[in-house]
């Protein structure tokens, strides 16, 4: 797919270049932090309509995914306290906000006129995380 380390990161950062344009495009923004650990999760935050991405994340290819995902959040208009309703109101706000980032990178790939043989290379090319495949799979 890449050839080298240094076109792979181009690439990544051109995507999340994109997904930064197209929250700001929205009213919406894109904040990175560097945590302490690298699995501290993103968090979207819709009273400032913001999404905070942790840049020490323990797989950067993952980072145009999670950015995909904390805007989802914000775009599907979900609040915090939706997830207490119920595990099972959690466990669909989660889909949601993972079905939206993956429409956003087909979106970007669209645009730019990017085609993949399959769905498993598209999702090495964007990493979107292995238990997020059922997503594609259901769309095949």
């Amino acid at each position: 797919m890449y050839q080298t380390p240094e076109q792979k990161t181009k690439a990544r950062n051109k995507v999340i270049k994109w997904l930064m344009n197209y929250a700001m495009e929205h009213q919406y923004g894109v904040t990175f932090c560097y945590t302490a650990e690298n699995d501290d999760p993103s968090e979207a935050f819709p009273e400032y309509r913001t999404a905070v991405i942790n840049a020490n994340w323990k797989n950067i290819d993952e980072i145009p995914f999670i950015i995909g995902h904390e805007l989802g959040h914000l775009f599907l208009g979900h609040e915090k306290s939706e997830y207490r309703f119920s595990s099972v109101n959690g466990i669909r706000l989660e889909r949601e906000a993972n079905e939206f980032s993956l429409y956003l990178l087909t979106q970007y790939c669209d645009l730019h006129e990017i085609y993949f043989y399959n769905m498993y290379t598209f999702a090495q090319a964007f990493g979107i995380p292995r238990d997020c495949y059922y997503l594609l799979e259901e769309q095949a």
